[in-house]
């Protein structure tokens, strides 16, 4: 604005059709340029400049600001002279305040300094997210900026702005967070630190048969359940986690609604001969085709498997239960499966989740389970998703956090002294001439056809990558398994080395069993094993094997020397072989969970002595990569709980095909 001489004020641009004399021409047009950089728009009906993103103001104030003042006359119109104090940091807060037992109201707070801004600006700051505004009173305010990422979290996991009512277990979630500032009121302080350490109860003193750990387990669980939350019982396997759970569901007096336990298929004579033998009065009943839920049977349990409960899953509907207990819960791990919406669909007013090994591939993995027993507590899968992949060591320690409350581990060596130790030895195998020679042909062939880029490869042709890792993983075990050799003699190093062993183990009476996810080769197995040693017995259990109980009996009261050849997945879930001396594992899964599911059939509570463990693994070779690969995922299971069915995400972790496959020479 130009003053003239009368003390009256004209446009200094834009709307004057006439000379001012002495007009600083130069200062205008420089004060014109920049207003322009820095965003101002020019409104030629009222010739003024506005600048109207909040963002840009701030910088203004910050940078451009004291130098005009020197420059021109300025005049701040009611609350514009704010904008010479800068920019203020804005701190956020959620106050969560008890509504009942099990529920809570949440409210999100600004302040600045100790001063609380009103509900009024909430929303305006709310849309402002990482960028400045202004509210009248203060001037320009900021979020501050170590808090945005949490704020943006909240934003997009809260759900409707108007949402009163919320779980009081997402307390949890929200003090996990490293920026956010929660505050809770006496009642829900109360609660939380009876959720960190639960007051044992009488729930399991009648039932004398349980181990110490065991009643401390069902006391810890019960109590979860009566403070409105829900577990993941993640004890290793052999520790009787079936016997805790039938304790919890015999052990509470309100029988108003029938129980639920959900299954695999094999694992349904589990539970049945469990409950038969130690609890006599449960009545059990299986979910079948001719046997399904109806109101006839209300108090009794209910035992289904993973397929019988999804083809009955228009049922569930209608029924709500006391307890429901997936076993195995990492099945559910994939959140599409139809199987997995079933299992998310069943009414409970108690969920509880059962698996030594709730973490097979990633960290991933415990989002579904926590999905079913309490919904947002870990957020969007997606968020997860990302998380794990742009700051997976941070990620981490926040699901750690998270979860710690809700997960009960304990291990055999912890609390089970008394149980012999397990001992691992990996066994170095070489492979024999024929087989190097059979290698070396598959990779240099997947070389020259896909290059070298793994991720690339993976990408184009990704059935041939996989076709390619099974057809060498075969090789390293026998070459009568791949398919252009038939007719020629089989022959492999780990063949003729469990051979060896087994000649001297069943001259002193042990009881052996063999592992191997190739069905084929435990048949070229028992082949060699009748030729050589024709008076071993010799029982198997594999994925075609009707009644399971049959061969897991004669292995188990046979009383002389004794090998079962099983297959890795038949015989990892529902079966107690507690009597084996010695385990081999003939060839390395990409999942070790798998592995110490298989393991753990021998290594089990009632076991007087060590169980020898020995992993034979090719060297040199795709399983030594293997092996590795399962270290890795090991380590993350500690990292996350306390302590890959089909090969993923192994660009992540070979810089090259020609390093996941290649032979090495030792």
């Amino acid at each position: 604005i130009w003053q003239v001489p009368d003390d009256s004020r004209i446009p200094a641009y834009g709307g004057c059709d006439f000379e001012i004399d002495n007009a600083d021409r130069p200062s205008l047009m420089k004060f014109v340029a920049e207003a322009s950089e820095r965003g101002f728009e020019f409104d030629k009906e009222k010739g003024i400049f506005n600048l109207r993103d909040w963002k840009q103001v701030a910088m203004l104030s910050e940078d451009a600001l004291p130098r005009w003042e020197k420059a021109f006359q300025l005049e701040f119109v009611d609350d514009a002279h704010l904008l010479r104090e800068g920019q203020r940091t804005l701190s956020w807060e959620i106050e969560a305040r008890s509504r009942d037992s099990s529920s809570m109201t949440l409210r999100e707070h600004f302040r600045i300094g100790s001063h609380r801004l009103g509900v009024e600006h909430t929303r305006k700051v709310t849309r402002a997210r990482n960028g400045s505004t202004f509210i009248r009173g203060h001037g320009l305010v900021r979020l501050d900026q170590n808090q945005l990422d949490d704020f943006e979290w909240w934003q997009r996991n809260r759900g409707d702005s108007r949402r009163a009512n919320w779980p009081r277990y997402m307390l949890f979630s929200l003090f996990a967070r490293k920026y956010l500032k929660a505050r809770q009121d006496g009642k829900l302080a109360d609660w939380q630190a009876a959720i960190r350490k639960p007051q044992t109860n009488g729930i399991a003193k009648t039932f004398s048969f349980l181990r110490p750990y065991q009643r401390e387990g069902v006391a810890h669980l019960h109590a979860l359940h009566k403070l409105g939350c829900h577990g993941l019982l993640a004890d290793e396997m052999g520790l009787g986690k079936t016997v805790q759970t039938l304790a919890l569901i015999m052990g509470n007096k309100e029988k108003d609604l029938p129980d639920l336990v959900t299954c695999p298929a094999s694992v349904v004579p589990v539970w049945v001969r469990e409950a038969k033998e130690r609890f006599p009065r449960l009545k059990v009943r299986i979910l079948s085709k001719e046997n399904q839920f109806s109101e006839e049977f209300e108090n009794c349990l209910w035992v289904a498997s993973y397929t019988q409960l999804r083809r009955h899953r228009s049922l569930l509907e209608k029924f709500k239960f006391r307890y429901a207990v997936l076993d195995e819960a990492q099945l559910i791990k994939n959140p599409k499966a139809k199987v997995t919406q079933t299992c998310l669909s069943i009414d409970a007013k108690h969920r509880l989740a059962l698996s030594g090994t709730p973490i097979e591939n990633t960290a991933l993995d415990l989002w579904t389970i926590f999905r079913f027993l309490m919904p947002g507590l870990l957020g969007s899968r997606k968020d997860l998703e990302k998380n794990l992949t742009e700051a997976p060591e941070d990620t981490i320690r926040l699901l750690r956090r998270q979860v710690t409350p809700f997960v009960l581990r304990r291990i055999k060596s912890e609390v089970a002294t008394e149980l012999p130790p397990k001992l691992e030895t990996e066994l170095p195998c070489p492979l024999n001439d024929e087989q190097r020679k059979e290698y070396r042909k598959l990779t240099e062939g997947a070389i020259q056809e896909h290059g070298e880029d793994l991720q690339a490869a993976l990408k184009e042709a990704p059935t041939h990558v996989f076709s390619l890792l099974t057809r060498l993983r075969q090789t390293c075990c026998d070459l009568g398994l791949l398919p252009w050799r038939d007719g020629l003699p089989s022959t492999g190093a780990k063949g003729d080395l469990l051979l060896e062993r087994l000649k001297d183990l069943s001259s002193s009476g042990a009881k052996v069993i063999v592992f191997s996810q190739f069905t084929s080769f435990l048949a070229i197995l028992k082949k060699n094993v009748r030729l050589a040693l024709p008076d071993l017995q010799i029982v198997e259990l594999t994925g075609s094997t009707r009644d399971r109980s049959l061969p897991v009996e004669q292995f188990e009261s046979h009383q002389g020397p004794v090998v079962m050849l099983a297959s890795l997945k038949a015989a990892g879930l529902g079966v107690n072989l507690k009597s084996a001396d010695y385990v081999f594992l003939m060839d390395p899964w990409w999942n070790p969970a798998v592995e110490e599911q298989a393991i753990d059939r021998a290594h089990r509570l009632g076991r007087e002595k060590p169980t020898f463990i020995y992993r034979l693994v090719a060297q040199g070779t795709i399983e030594e990569r293997v092996r590795n690969l399962q270290l890795e995922k090991k380590e993350t299971f500690q990292k996350v709980i306390g302590e890959m069915d089909k090969p993923k995400g192994l660009a992540d972790h070979f810089s090259s095909l020609k390093e996941l496959i290649e032979l090495k020479e030792n």
